[in-house]
């Protein structure tokens, strides 16, 4: 049998891994939910998929172990990458099953369930937050908190249903909104109603912003930290990664990190950890993510290191210590942007990109409709600039963003953004 890279749910960029796999001489195959991408950058060009294998849902545990086992009777399996989070079980079944280096199954799945992870966090004096399941916290008599709290699901990152609550009505309300909301990404509105569980936590204050790393047989490998952009009127909506992001708390961020990955037990893969990073104090962890950060990171990367950073996530996909260089003291700056159109608009007719811009994917049906609102969901295009120093790349990004036209007009400064604290800081890892 040829030696075979299995892909999970490969989405945007993801294609390059399977790209650097064709480039290594494996037979590539693919489960997924999705169609795969044939416009855009992320496009799959013909020859890089060598067999797609279609999975009606994620949740139906019968036929993915099904699948997954006809997979390993039918090849010989070299390498499996998986970011999408309900295949990774899955995923270290099949590493397993090949002598492939891998987390613990019941280590992942504590990773991705935020009521447990906070639980052990606030066990091992990791995080001052508390946290509990939304069943519980709807039983309290009175508001426990001396602030505000986050619901949000306890799997998943559908930031369509995070809210900030302050007191007991208020979280009745939204108890109420999020268990009938539906998430207009199929996939993931699939995960997170499966599990159906919310969590209520303090809400962490700081700037957001996270850590990037590969991890190879418990030695975790510095990518760099990815700043955000995020709507003023809605800090929960993301519209812009900064990477390398300069931080003058980057050692204190690492070190959390570390901690992090240490409390958890994992020791293999890519690694996406959110964090929120107050002017000094305890750094309290937000999301932590099993997989190489989302949207177009890995072409930042791959920007920053003038090099396809592909081959690194291909490298931990085949149980390989990553040869990942040191980042030169000297190097670029890249900012993944949003393109969200103002409010009130209920129609996507047409988008043209600003000059200089790469990497640009188009997230919206052209001539479709739009909701008029400013979710995560309503942005409606992506797009990457880089610079010469942190500074020239923020400038580029919000003047690409200002001049992007959208329904034949410029978006401006529309909707107003909160930026990166630091992008004029010194450069700091």
């Amino acid at each position: 049998m040829a030696s075979t890279f299995v892909l999970f749910e490969m989405q945007g960029f993801q294609v390059r891994i399977a790209e650097e796999a064709k480039r290594r001489g494996y037979t590539t195959v693919v489960l997924n939910h999705d169609p795969l991408r044939t416009t855009g950058a992320s496009a799959v060009a013909p020859g890089v998929v060598d067999e797609y294998r279609h999975v009606e849902s994620w949740s139906d545990v019968p036929a993915v172990r099904a699948l997954v086992e006809e997979i390993a009777a039918t090849y010989d399996v070299a390498g499996v990458h998986s970011a999408f989070e309900p295949t990774q079980r899955y995923a270290i079944e099949l590493r397993t099953r090949f002598g492939l280096p891998h987390n613990t199954i019941a280590d992942t799945l504590r990773a991705l369930d935020k009521v447990r992870v906070r639980q052990r966090l606030y066990d091992k004096g990791l995080s001052r937050l508390r946290g509990v399941p939304l069943t519980e916290a709807l039983t309290w008599d009175a508001w426990p908190f001396a602030g505000p709290a986050v619901v949000k699901p306890a799997n998943g990152t559908a930031s369509l249903l995070a809210h900030v609550v302050t007191s007991m009505d208020e979280l009745r309300t939204v108890a109420t909104a999020v268990r009938s909301a539906r998430i207009p990404n199929a996939l993931m509105h699939d995960y997170v109603t499966a599990h159906g569980e919310f969590v209520v936590e303090e809400q962490a204050t700081g700037e957001l912003l996270s850590v990037e790393s590969l991890v190879s047989g418990g030695e975790i490998q510095h990518v760099g930290l990815t700043g955000r952009y995020l709507l003023a009127a809605d800090p929960v909506v993301e519209q812009g990664l900064f990477f390398p992001y300069p931080h003058p708390r980057a050692a204190d961020i690492r070190a959390a990190n570390a901690a992090f990955h240490e409390c958890l037990g994992i020791v293999e893969g890519a690694t996406h950890v959110e964090v929120m990073v107050p002017a000094d104090g305890p750094i309290e962890l937000i999301d932590f993510n099993l997989r190489f950060a989302g949207l177009g990171s890995i072409a930042l990367a791959t920007e920053v290191y003038e090099l396809p950073f592909a081959r690194f996530l291909t490298d931990l996909a085949c149980g390989e210590r990553p040869a990942l260089p040191p980042l030169p003291s000297s190097h670029r700056y890249a900012v993944d942007v949003a393109a969200m159109p103002p409010a009130g608009v209920t129609e996507f007719h047409d988008l043209t990109f600003a000059p200089d811009t790469s990497a640009q994917r188009i997230t919206k049906q052209t001539g479709g409709p739009l909701s008029g609102h400013n979710a995560q969901i309503d942005t409606v295009a992506w797009f990457v600039v880089t610079g010469a120093t942190s500074a020239e790349a923020h400038h580029n990004a919000l003047a690409a963003r200002a001049a992007t036209i959208f329904n034949g007009s410029p978006l401006g400064d529309d909707p107003p953004l909160i930026v990166p604290r630091h992008v004029d800081a010194a450069v700091v890892r």
